[in-house]
C-alpha cells in the first residue's frame, strides 16, 4: 500500500510539473485560438448557438445530491456494521463533493479569469484579475471538471472495473466544456488535474487515518 501511495504521489508530483507550463502555453497561445475556432464554426449553426446558450447550471444540484446521498446511506450502511465498498464510497463522497465544490469557488476568485463567454463579447478583458471579484471573471479552474472528476475518481478508486468509463465521461465532459465556449482548453486540463489531486487528498486524510488508529 505504501508502494503505491508513493507512486501516486510521485506520479501527481511530475504531473503538475509539467502541467504548469503546459497552462502557460495554453493561456498565450492556444485558449484563444481553441476558442475562436469554436465561434467560427460550432457556433455558426444556430441551432447550436441555441442550445448551448441555455444549458442549465446544475452543479450545485450534483454536490447536493451527493452529499445528501452519501451521508444517508452511510450512516444506514456503517449503522448496521456494513463497511464494504459501497459504504467507505459513501464516506468519502460525503466530504469531497462539498470540499470539491468549495475549492473551486475559492480558486475561482483567487485567479479571477475572465470566462470565453464573456471574453467573446470583450476581448480586451481577457486574462487574470487576481483576487479582484468581478463579474464574468471565474473562468479558472474549471469547476465542473473538478467536482465531477474527483467524483468519478472517488468511483473508481473503490470500483476499479469502472475507470474506463470515468475516463470517457471525464474526456467527453471536458470536450463539452470546450466546445460550448463554457470554458477555454486550459481551465478544463487544470479542473481535471485539481480534481484527482483533491481526491487523493481526502482520502488520503480519510482512511489513512484510518489504517493507522486499526493498527
Amino acid at each position: 500500500m505504501t508502494d503505491v501511495t508513493d507512486r501516486t504521489s510521485r506520479g501527481l508530483a511530475v504531473m503538475g510539473a509539467l502541467l504548469v507550463p503546459f497552462t502557460v502555453l495554453c493561456v498565450f497561445y492556444i485558449d484563444i485560438p481553441v476558442a475562436a475556432f469554436v465561434r467560427d464554426y460550432l457556433y455558426a449553426n444556430r441551432h447550436w448557438g441555441a442550445v448551448t446558450s441555455e444549458l442549465p447550471d446544475l452543479l450545485l444540484s450534483v454536490v447536493i445530491v451527493s452529499t445528501a446521498g452519501s451521508c444517508v446511506l452511510y450512516l444506514f450502511r456503517s449503522g448496521r456494521g456494513i463497511l464494504d465498498r459501497a459504504t467507505l464510497l459513501a464516506k468519502e463522497v460525503l466530504l469531497l463533493a462539498p470540499a470539491s465544490y468549495l475549492v473551486k469557488a475559492l480558486l475561482k476568485i483567487a485567479f479571477g479569469r475572465s470566462n470565453t463567454r464573456y471574453w467573446l463579447r470583450a476581448p480586451g478583458d481577457y486574462g487574470f484579475h487576481w483576487f479582484q471579484m468581478k463579474e464574468h471573471c471565474e473562468g479558472f479552474p474549471s469547476g465542473h471538471m473538478l467536482v465531477i472528476v474527483a467524483l468519478l475518481a472517488a468511483l473508481w478508486r473503490f470500483y476499479p472495473e469502472t475507470r474506463s468509463i470515468g475516463i470517457v465521461t471525464s474526456v467527453l465532459l471536458g470536450v463539452a466544456l470546450v466546445a460550448t465556449n463554457y470554458h477555454f482548453f486550459s481551465d478544463v486540463v487544470v479542473g481535471a488535474y485539481l480534481a484527482l489531486l483533491l481526491e487523493v487528498m481526502v482520502s488520503r486524510l480519510i482512511f489513512c487515518r484510518r489504517g493507522a488508529s486499526s493498527d
